[in-house]
């Protein structure tokens, strides 16, 4: 398994979340010394609001930035015994968007939705929601947030697609959407993309048809596109075995 990684866009984030969550805690700490001014009453309200929903902002990126193993530390373990004809790059530009994880394989180019929320989520098709009840909703905002990981997979698929048909290349682009918490319960019919749990990534993408027409040169070409970047890690991993075949079950 290859590795492509901006390590840049992953530091940038981490700034981010820190100063989201440090300027949040300032407002809501100027709030009280405002609020004394009953003149400026409505102006505390504001900076109430804004300081939290920051804070609470800043909080979510903080875990999702700074937690260990981040998401995509997770995928490179399951995904550690495929051999070099597999790449797996994470945080690419791809024109004006950041697609989160990609894996370019000898079929194509699979999309990586990778959600870390715990807790029962319901999926009907396009729409997604998480369970929650009174304070339990309340005290997650600044948790892992569910959003809706279909319409997420599509925005990613159609950059990488329309990024594909501006070079003139003909590669499948494909999706599937990743739970990576061991804690979470999927309530999922008919979705639009493939639902894995974490373990059951590898069996996925060991049962992907290969593109004979997809060489190795243009594996290697789309992969060092996709990883131009500044401050970009490539790592090699070394494939301890070969990956058994799994047969899909009919759905």
């Amino acid at each position: 398994m290859r590795i492509v990684r901006d390590t840049g866009y992953i530091k940038s984030r981490k700034r981010l979340a820190r100063g989201a969550a440090l300027g949040g805690f300032i407002l809501l700490g100027s709030t009280f010394l405002v609020a004394f001014n009953q003149s400026l009453i409505l102006y505390a309200y504001m900076m109430l609001f804004v300081g939290f929903l920051l804070f609470n902002y800043g909080m979510q990126q903080m875990g999702k930035w700074s937690r260990n193993p981040r998401n995509d530390a997770i995928l490179d373990n399951k995904l550690n015994a495929f051999s070099d004809k597999y790449t797996l790059i994470h945080y690419a530009k791809v024109d004006k968007q950041t697609v989160e994880h990609m894996l370019v394989y000898p079929g194509g180019i699979l999309v990586l939705t990778a959600r870390e929320l715990p807790g029962v989520v319901f999926g009907r098709g396009n729409k997604w929601r998480k369970r929650g009840i009174g304070l339990a909703r309340f005290f997650s905002f600044s948790g892992p947030q569910l959003g809706n990981p279909s319409v997420d997979t599509d925005r990613a698929v159609a950059a990488i697609e329309a990024n594909l048909v501006a070079r003139k290349m003909e590669v499948d682009v494909s999706g599937a959407i990743v739970f990576l918490n061991a804690a979470v319960e999927l309530d999922v019919a008919e979705p639009d993309y493939p639902v894995l749990m974490a373990d059951e990534l590898p069996g996925f993408i060991n049962s992907l048809e290969e593109d004979t027409s997809f060489t190795p040169a243009e594996r290697d070409d789309l992969v060092a596109e996709l990883g131009n970047g500044l401050d970009v890690e490539q790592k090699v991993t070394t494939r301890t075995r070969r990956p058994v075949k799994v047969k899909r079950r009919a759905a």
